[in-house]
């Protein structure tokens, strides 16, 4: 019982001395609630090869990111892991495993804090962005949200009306881009790892993870889930954390007011880089076409789902909308033009089917049921679109 309440304490002071560099007030050794006067835990000087990491929980959160950078891998989530173009994996719940052989629970919990804490970092730049450069674009937005309007119908010269918002909207979609895969990545990352929780907790702690389960179904199902004092929900979240319980890919990180636009801009993101990317069967997602181009599949879709799960549901409803009628009009552009060189054809056809994976695995992992996607897209026309 020392040993453990011993490590524990070390490993939440070097999270909290991590996590200052995300906050404006700093948490110093006399505040800190772990560091103790009779036995006192060091602190040792940054290593010259990642001199912004304060201790050793940063280090392996950054050697994390660096082997998994999206630049190099494609993340393939039948798989569960990060895989280079020839299918050697890179990480992979191995690795996961390996890691709680080395650090424990409490180190795996003290890296999805600091995830959670980089999201975080992630989601207030993207809002800083949004409000400063993206709201200079705010009457482009505007206007092709009234040309876009219904998102039932398809609208006339639909084709040059994207192409033109594409072009106008082109210098905004990098730091986006950039955004998005950062956030995707560190999802992905807290996914396995909260799956390797729960494998232990399943294996070595049936009776803990029985009790939490039912502890959380109880509080769910009052009428007042929130009549325990902070303190003891604090508890209870971190006993569902190191037990594997939830999923991370629906958390809340901030509350934020709206963001005017926000569904148009993210479909404008999604049409300026789905040509950039193809299904690969080995894998079963979204990879690069071009080897060192710093996108893939599933990071982006990840992070467009989070980025949405701050705002209101009526931000991914408007979202999938606008993809139902892109996807409708990339399907009439194709059959209306009677003389179409193969070539061309082929590639719209192929963007078409990229498109239609991305909105697909969107729905999954956002936990969005199909019949929501089929009321903007027929499900003959994906199976039609499927097989070309």
């Amino acid at each position: 019982k020392m040993w453990h309440e011993e490590f524990s304490r070390i490993i939440s002071y070097n999270v909290e001395q991590e996590v200052n560099k995300y906050l404006l007030k700093k948490v110093l050794d006399a505040d800190s609630a772990f560091q103790s006067e009779i036995v006192p835990i060091p602190r040792f000087p940054r290593t010259q090869n990642e001199p912004t990491c304060i201790n050793f929980m940063g280090r392996m959160v950054s050697m994390l990111i660096k082997i998994t950078d999206t630049q190099y891998t494609t993340f393939s989530i039948e798989k569960s892991g990060w895989f280079m173009s020839d299918g050697t994996e890179v990480c992979g719940l191995k690795t996961v495993s390996l890691l709680r052989q080395a650090v424990g629970v409490y180190g795996l919990t003290g890296i999805d804090r600091l995830l959670c804490y980089r999201i975080l970092h992630e989601l207030h730049r993207f809002v800083k962005f949004f409000r400063t450069n993206v709201t200079k674009q705010g009457v482009l937005l505007e206007q092709l949200r009234d040309e876009l309007y219904p998102e039932w119908k398809t609208p006339t010269k639909a084709v040059s009306i994207y192409a033109s918002g594409s072009k106008k909207a082109e210098m905004l979609m990098l730091p986006m881009l950039t955004c998005f895969r950062r956030i995707g990545q560190a999802q992905l990352l807290r996914r396995m790892i909260r799956f390797e929780l729960g494998r232990c907790s399943r294996i070595d702690a049936k009776t803990l993870l029985q009790s939490v389960s039912t502890l959380n179904a109880s509080i769910l199902s009052s009428e007042n889930p929130f009549e325990e004092s902070p303190p003891e929900l604090k508890k209870f979240c971190d006993m569902s954390l190191a037990v594997g319980l939830g999923d991370p890919l629906q958390t809340v990180f901030m509350a934020t007011d709206p963001l005017e636009g926000l569904p148009v801009l993210l479909l404008l993101c999604v049409i300026a880089y789905v040509p950039k990317l193809s299904y690969n069967a080995m894998f079963g997602s979204l990879s690069k076409n071009k080897s060192g181009y710093p996108i893939d599949g599933w990071p982006l879709i990840a992070g467009i789902s989070t980025l949405l799960k701050q705002f209101h549901p009526s931000y991914s409803k408007s979202f999938l909308a606008y993809i139902g009628q892109f996807v409708r009009v990339s399907v009439a552009a194709c059959f209306e033009r009677k003389q179409v060189r193969k070539d061309v054809a082929s590639q719209l056809t192929e963007d078409l089917r990229s498109m239609l994976v991305l909105v697909n695995q969107f729905c999954d992992i956002s936990s969005i049921p199909k019949s929501a996607l089929h009321e903007h897209i027929p499900q003959y026309l994906m199976e039609m679109c499927s097989d070309l």
